[in-house]
């Protein structure tokens, strides 16, 4: 706790003395009054960054005394009243309304969560007087976990920061795109290491590779296919959306959403295959399979922006999480390896075949119930097709995943005796 609470006053202080260099850069579109606008409100979310990052590390450490469900209550508590504060306070005082909720929610999450690790770790403190060198094995072990971090993060800010190039409400089409984009990855990615990672470390350390190996691929079966049941909504349903969120049909944003779509498997993918390699030791492949991708991602945007559209960016991002994924292909390390590798074979198949059957189930009703440009015939189409690319996949799953069948099949026939 002592290094993370140096890290972010240190943070903080490089933020207040570099703050126009760094608006400049991240801004480069955006006049003088802009720019300075745009720094006062990362000086004044400057504690809900050190709050936000104090409560995730107290949610970890109560995660490792098995506590997970409280702190996530928690969590949705305290974001529920931070919405409240920004809905009821945003007519009287604006965009400040942001921060007071913001600062807020960060106040109550980490009271909260400080007072259940303290009746856990009677010795517990948010600032003590340990020494600093206790925490170095901690720093030896994620050194390469902050490099990919920090690749990704840095990615973030360069499209941030080439979108603002392309005029007014491009940061926000592409921010928009970007959160239905993090649905799937921000659920998985809080349930991948704590489920997951210690399961497959279990295995490697005990030598059994066998259940390492059909565990990974019993995770990356799961976890793809829902991702690509909302990577057919964002491929085949942009337009709904689009109205849905602008009331019209916003051309980049549909095209975003198309190469994001496909960015999402990449990342899911990503998400898991470098879990599997931190369970066997191997954090730096996993770092630079990450960092490589976020810098290809990151060339493309600073060398091709000024010939390129907005939609151009999430190309970019696409092709660097392409690479990410084949670098952990050729380096993650399982037996009977071809299985794994035909498994995402048949996702992608998976993918194709539900994307096309969408598309002509919306061919065939366009001229009829999903004609009209009224918001809830738009819903109804995104919850139709939805469904319909659920159960495409699932008719899929049954007829080329065989271990998933029997498994079914098992569960099937296990009820029914039990029932008799």
């Amino acid at each position: 706790m002592n290094l993370f609470n140096i890290s972010y006053f240190l943070i903080a202080v490089l933020l207040y003395f570099l703050m126009n260099p760094i608006t400049g850069v991240l801004a480069p579109g955006f006049d003088v009054s802009q720019r300075g606008f745009l720094s006062w409100m990362i000086l004044s979310l400057i504690p809900y960054f050190i709050l936000q990052q104090q409560g995730n590390v107290l949610i970890a450490l109560l995660n490792t005394y098995d506590s997970f469900f409280y702190p996530e209550i928690i969590a949705l508590f305290s974001s529920v009243i931070n919405i409240l504060f920004i809905v009821f306070l945003s007519d009287s005082i604006g965009i400040f309304s942001l921060v007071v909720a913001t600062t807020l929610n960060g106040l109550i999450l980490v009271s909260v969560l400080s007072l259940m690790l303290r009746r856990r770790v009677k010795s517990f403190r948010l600032i003590s007087k340990e020494k600093l060198t206790w925490s170095m094995p901690f720093v030896v072990f994620s050194l390469p976990m902050y490099l990919s971090t920090f690749c990704a993060q840095i990615y973030i800010l360069v499209e941030k920061s080439m979108c603002t190039r392309f005029g007014e409400g491009a940061v926000s089409i592409f921010d928009y795109a970007r959160q239905i984009t993090n649905l799937p990855h921000i659920v998985f990615s809080s349930i991948v290491p704590i489920v997951m990672t210690p399961l497959l470390s279990k295995y490697f350390l005990n030598g059994d590779e066998n259940a390492f190996s059909d565990e990974l691929r019993r995770f990356m079966r799961l976890l793809l296919c829902f991702t690509v049941v909302i990577a057919v909504i964002m491929q085949t349903n942009a337009d709904q959306i689009s109205y849905l969120l602008f009331s019209e049909r916003n051309s980049h944003f549909v095209n975003i959403l198309g190469y994001l779509g496909c960015a999402i498997v990449f990342l899911v993918f990503v998400l898991v295959s470098g879990q599997a390699l931190i369970a066997r030791d191997r954090v730096i492949d996993y770092a630079v399979a990450v960092a490589v991708g976020n810098i290809i991602s990151i060339g493309l945007c600073v060398g091709f922006v000024r010939y390129c559209r907005l939609e151009s960016l999430a190309l970019f991002y696409l092709l660097g999480q392409l690479i990410s994924t084949i670098i952990l292909c050729y380096r993650i390390r399982v037996e009977r390896k071809w299985l794994f590798m035909r498994d995402v074979l048949y996702i992608v198949i998976f993918f194709a075949i539900s994307v096309g059957a969408v598309y002509m189930l919306q061919t065939c009703l366009s001229d009829t119930i999903l004609c009209s440009e009224n918001k809830l015939y738009a819903l109804f189409d995104l919850i139709l097709c939805g469904v319909v690319a659920f159960f495409v996949l699932l008719c899929l799953l049954l007829l080329f995943g065989v271990e998933d069948r029997a498994v079914l099949f098992n569960v099937f026939f296990w009820k029914k005796k039990h029932k008799k």
